[in-house]
């Protein structure tokens, strides 16, 4: 909320009154940070943590108002490099501690007025919302946010009137479970309830069976944190449909989509669920102050020169953070290296490849469960001549239990059975096959609207029997209290059939993190573009000659020779530039036979230096029928995390499993590269929204490019035609089905044929909201969508292919 200034008198800082932009997130640096790092070689200072030394922001840090020392680097396994910048202290001479009590009384007046205006709002917020919910808590993790908060609500509210709630999951640093005892304690004097919450499953287990969490798969907050908090506050309040208010310790300094929170928040990972974020305009150098001043429990972790207090091994971190941890914490943390190591695909790593995944994260880019070794689908959903069949490996029986989530099952004979959904009975003939498993067809399923829903719940109900552990994911999700897992499961009579507990990721936590071993197959056309990709340039010549036989019969202009031609043939077609003359035949009419279509036509209308031309070439990219680069790269890297071209290749492994030299994965590589450093689709259509790279052309006139590191980003200026484009393209590829949700275009876990554009272009709900708004208006002929009063509905008004919509839209 307030800027703050260092202050070389109290060698901390002073809060000044202007609004702060942005948060350096200050923190202060204990002696044993400083010997962890090796400072100690360096500087002379006592070995007492009962105050600071000095203060970092980042990887920097600062002594009395100046910068003295850098780190650079830094992971798992090797130390963060320092760099010395200027001497604390002249001659050597001791550091001198932070005079903590001098500092607070500079600041007194500004965290005095700062605190009244929040615990009013506590309180305000407790005063509005009594009559709505059941239970106020205080969501504890034990970090030093959610102790201010803890200490705020209770001087705001009575005692009796909230709860504090933590959430352990089983991973947490041996000096947070320190903390909890000391809260426990506090709370019983104060006589405030402290619960404590925790999955009957044992993390290490849970990461065997569900593979290790990865950036895109947390299960693991699912299954250890909120499902425990949500059982336990129905079990003491007797009712499974609460409506609970959470005080959090978020803050929107801490991240991008923290900063996006509103103060208050509904059914954010549990629908019918408050959250109120007390201190969320709060910044780092008001939080300590606050500590300090009131002498409030600390958690020993932060003197140890951990930034957050959390999960020992988490997806979400990386660098000089993991180096920290296993310096401080090496025991506890190898349990959780072990599982990453024993559960992985790669089974001719050495112990050497094994260190260097781990210690590069490269185990936290997992997307499914090809690439664990025990990630075998146990089912199969096929259509065997015009039928959909359903074919489980292992017998189970539990499915007969998890339909009833979907309506009435009836028993018509040893083989037949009936579901009475939307006041219909779906027949299931079930047969056996030799190895225990069974079979199951539809004779009366169709194709209207609700017998593709109906088979969704029925495929829904067959994972979640074959995958299930009683993780509980989906007890906490029935707000009704109809599941019960306590001995073996039972679907209780009074089901109301709301689908929520289908409403899950891939219906199936586990199944969504182990999916997709079976029938994995390599993928083609992979290096299709060699190691050239693809140029603007390359582009821009093409449109001057306007794709005629005499671009093909020269150089280019120089540009495209020799082998870059063919790698530059392959691109046109994928992006649907170009159609073949079958009756020209032979070597001579390799490049010539391919003239431009019509499509090609419309985007020389629009040129190169048109970013939508480049939008409409993305969009027939991920269809391309002879490659799958275009695609693979849009499926498989990730939004808003640093990117390095050895993280792909890795990656590639499970795609290109003959690859043996590792030229193929290369030149996929090389080719990224080229896209995003030298056309569109890198920076403007957001491929590569941000690169590190150098490029260096030697004295022979070849041209090198070195790309250190990428994030995919989303496309800044989305074109509301091009998205039309991209939804007809989406439909024609799901069988032509013309009705779906945003929810269902926003959802990427979904395995499908057609891509969204929102995974294209990197689209958030509510630019896609907008468009789409901006579409029904513009073009009602073609699409409609509404968003207000509930509705979640898109669909798409014409029978006209994509390709049929553009001459609407040129």
């Amino acid at each position: 909320m307030y800027a703050y200034e260092w202050d070389s008198s109290t060698g901390g800082y002073v809060l000044t009154p202007m609004p702060l932009v942005f948060s350096k997130e200050p923190r202060p640096v204990y002696y044993r940070e400083l010997d962890i790092l090796g400072f100690d070689k360096y500087w002379n200072y006592d070995k007492n943590d009962s105050l600071p030394y000095m203060w970092a922001e980042a990887n920097n840090y600062y002594y009395r108002g100046r910068l003295v020392a850098k780190t650079k680097g830094g992971s798992l396994y090797t130390a963060p490099e320092l760099v010395i910048i200027d001497e604390p202290e002249p001659q050597g001479y001791p550091l001198r501690y932070v005079d903590i009590p001098a500092m607070v009384e500079k600041n007194r007046q500004s965290m005095e007025q700062l605190t009244q205006e929040t615990i009013k709002k506590i309180y305000n917020t407790f005063i509005e919302y009594k009559e709505k919910v059941d239970v106020f808590y205080v969501a504890f993790s034990g970090g030093k946010d959610s102790v201010v908060v803890l200490d705020l609500v209770q001087r705001a509210l009575p005692h009796n009137c909230f709860k504090v709630l933590f959430g352990d999951t089983g991973m947490e640093f041996p000096d947070t479970y320190k903390t909890v005892e000391k809260i426990k304690q506090i709370c019983a004097e104060e006589n405030i309830d402290f619960l404590q919450a925790k999955s009957k499953l044992i993390p290490e287990n849970t990461w065997r069976v569900f593979g290790p969490p990865a950036v895109t798969m947390r299960w693991c907050c699912s299954v250890h944190k909120t499902t425990p908090q949500i059982m336990l506050l129905r079990e003491i309040l007797h009712k499974p449909d609460f409506t609970g208010m959470a005080f959090t310790g978020v803050r929107g300094d801490e991240s991008l989509s923290r900063s996006e929170y509103d103060g208050i928040s509904y059914g954010g990972k549990h629908s019918g669920q408050y959250s109120c974020h007390p201190i969320l305009e709060w910044n780092a150098a008001e939080l300590f102050l606050y500590i300090y001043e009131n002498k409030i429990v600390f958690n020993e972790t932060y003197k140890m020169g951990n930034t957050r207090a959390g999960c020992l091994v988490c997806p979400m971190s990386q660098g000089k953070h993991d180096y920290m941890k296993y310096k401080n914490y090496p025991e506890p943390t190898n349990i959780f290296i072990d599982k990453i190591i024993s559960t992985s695909g790669k089974r001719n790593y050495t112990k050497e490849d094994f260190d260097r995944f781990v210690e590069q994260g490269y185990w936290r880019t997992r997307k499914s469960g090809r690439e664990l070794n025990f990630g075998h689908d146990k089912h199969i959903f096929e259509i065997i001549k015009g039928q959909n069949v359903i074919t489980i490996l292992e017998k189970n029986e539990r499915w007969k239990e998890w339909a009833k989530t979907i309506g009435q099952v009836t028993r018509l004979s040893d083989d037949e059975f009936s579901i009475t959904y939307e006041g219909r009975a779906y027949v299931i003939r079930v047969s056996e096959i030799p190895n225990g498993g069974g079979q199951f067809r539809f004779p009366n399923l169709g194709s209207s609207k609700e017998d593709i829903k109906f088979l969704s719940l029925f495929k829904s109900s067959i994972i979640k029997s074959v995958y299930c552990v009683n993780c509980g994911y989906c007890v906490a999700e029935c707000k009704k209290g109809c599941i019960d897992m306590t001995n073996g499961l039972q679907i209780s009579e009074q089901c109301e059939h709301c689908f929520s507990c289908h409403d899950i990721y891939s219906h199936c936590l586990r199944y969504n993190s182990i999916k997709n071993r079976l029938g994995a197959k390599a993928m083609t056309g992979l290096d299709r573009y060699y190691s050239f990709g693809i140029r603007e340039n390359w582009l821009r010549v093409y449109f001057d000659y306007e794709g005629s036989m005499a671009f093909w019969t020269s150089d280019g202009d120089g540009e495209v020779p020799n082998k870059k031609k063919d790698a530059f043939l392959n691109f046109v077609k994928d992006a649907g530039l170009v159609k073949e003359d079958k009756s020209l035949k032979g070597k001579d009419y390799k490049y010539t036979k391919y003239k431009p279509n019509e499509f090609a036509q419309k985007m020389f209308l629009l040129g190169v230096d048109d970013e939508n031309m480049w939008a409409y070439l993305m969009c027939n990219l991920v269809y391309a029928e002879d490659s799958e680069e275009f695609r693979w790269f849009i499926k498989n890297i990730p939004f808003g995390e640093t990117t390095t071209l050895e993280s792909v290749k890795l990656r590639l492994e499970e795609v290109m499993e003959n690859d043996k030299s590792g030229l193929g994965k290369r030149n996929v590589c090389d080719a990224l590269k080229s896209f995003i450093v030298k056309t569109p689709f890198g920076k403007q259509l957001g491929l590569g929204s941000v690169a590190d790279y150098e490029e260096k052309v030697s004295a022979n006139g070849r041209e090198t490019i070195t790309l250190n590191f990428f994030v995919r980003g989303a496309w800044e200026k989305p074109n509301e035609n091009v998205i039309l484009y991209s939804l007809y393209k989406f439909a024609e590829a799901c069988g032509n089905y013309r009705q779906f949700t945003l929810t269902r275009l926003m959802d990427t876990s979904i395995e499908s044929a057609g891509i969204s554009p929102t995974q294209i272009f990197g689209l958030n709900r509510e630019t896609m909201e907008k468009i789409l708004n901006g579409l029904t208006f513009n073009y009602p002929d073609l699409i409609e969508a509404r968003f207000t009063l509930g509705l979640d509905n898109i669909t798409l008004k014409s029978n006209r292919n994509a390709d049929e919509i553009l001459n609407e839209l040129f």
